[in-house]
Formats: C-alpha cells, sequence, structure tokens
C-alpha cells in the first residue's frame, strides 16, 4: 500500500496547491491519477501486470498531450532532432535487450504492449525535453529510469536493489510532475 498511498498524497499536493487552475495542471492530476490505478494493477497478481502496463501508458499520454496542448515548440529544432535519434536508439536498443524475455513470459501481444509502452514513454522525455523545463524533463527522465529498471528486473534479470531504485526514481517523477503544476 506504500505506493498508491503516497501517490494519493502526491494527488492531494497537486491538485490541493494549483486548485486545478490552469489546463495543464489539470492534465498533470489526470495522469497522477492514472498512474495510482497503475500502482494499484502491479501490487496485484501477475495475471494484471498488462492492466498496469495500459494504465501507465495512458498516464504517459496524458503527460504528453499537457506537454503538447500546453506549450510550443519547434519539431524541427537541433535538440528535437538529436533528442529523438537518441531515444529512439535507447527505445530500440532496451527493446531488444528484453525482446527474448517478454516473448518468452507472453509471447507476440505482450511484445507488443512492451514494445508500445517503451515507445510511448520515449515519446514522453522527448515531448519534456521539447517543452525545455528542467523539471519536466528531470521528471521524466526519472519515470523513463525507473520503469527501465522496473523491466529489467521482472523480464531480464532480477537483483536485490530494483526495487529501491524503482521507488526513489519513481516517487521523485511524480513529485516533480506534481510541483511542476504548484
Amino acid at each position: 500500500m506504500l505506493k498508491p498511498g503516497t501517490m494519493a498524497l502526491i494527488i492531494i499536493l497537486a491538485a490541493y496547491n494549483s486548485a486545478l487552475d490552469s489546463v495543464f495542471g489539470t492534465w498533470v492530476v489526470v495522469a497522477l491519477i492514472f498512474s495510482v490505478i497503475g500502482d494499484v494493477f502491479l501490487m496485484l497478481e501477475d495475471k494484471w501486470f498488462v492492466h498496469g502496463l495500459f494504465s501507465f501508458l495512458v498516464a504517459h499520454l496524458v503527460y504528453i498531450a499537457a506537454f503538447w496542448f500546453n506549450f510550443s515548440f519547434d519539431f524541427a529544432s537541433t535538440t528535437s532532432i538529436v533528442t529523438a535519434l537518441v531515444l529512439l536508439l535507447v527505445t530500440i536498443g532496451f527493446f531488444l535487450l528484453l525482446y527474448p524475455s517478454v516473448q518468452k513470459e507472453g509471447g507476440a501481444k505482450l511484445s507488443f504492449a512492451v514494445a508500445l509502452y517503451i515507445t510511448i514513454i520515449s515519446v514522453m522525455v522527448w515531448s519534456a525535453v521539447l517543452v525545455g523545463s528542467s523539471i519536466l524533463i528531470v521528471a521524466s527522465i526519472l519515470f523513463l529510469i525507473s520503469d527501465a529498471v522496473l523491466a529489467f528486473d521482472k523480464f531480464k534479470q532480477r537483483f536485490e536493489s530494483a526495487e529501491y531504485m524503482v521507488m526513489a526514481t519513481y516517487f521523485s517523477a511524480q513529485l516533480l510532475f506534481a510541483l511542476s503544476i504548484v
């Protein structure tokens, strides 16, 4: 219950201090809510993993929408292109690292879901970089690290400190997203 409870406090902080007085703030709170739903699914048996993955995918899509609908940026800028290329290489490399284990555990459906998820979270990071806000960039990168550690631990190789790394990066990311609207 640690994750949902902590996320509830982060959501209250975001909603209370921002009073949801901006469209961006509302998007962020909605993304936080989808994240806590994902947390609950991930606490359940493995058969609920895809539901948790989907909830977090929706959260990332909401963060992307928050960035795209509330900020303007140049998709053709050097920063945009370089960031997109770096994230594309990281996305492909990480998926290829996980693919054999993901395929073995869940076949084509799970492989597609994981590939889609990795792609969407990478687009979220790219979007945050394009916004240019340090707090959003750090938050999105920490979220990516959290999910990468979680995926590596689940699909590739279990390791003792994974849960601590996930918690530290995940809560930091979500808190930074919440603070971005305060």
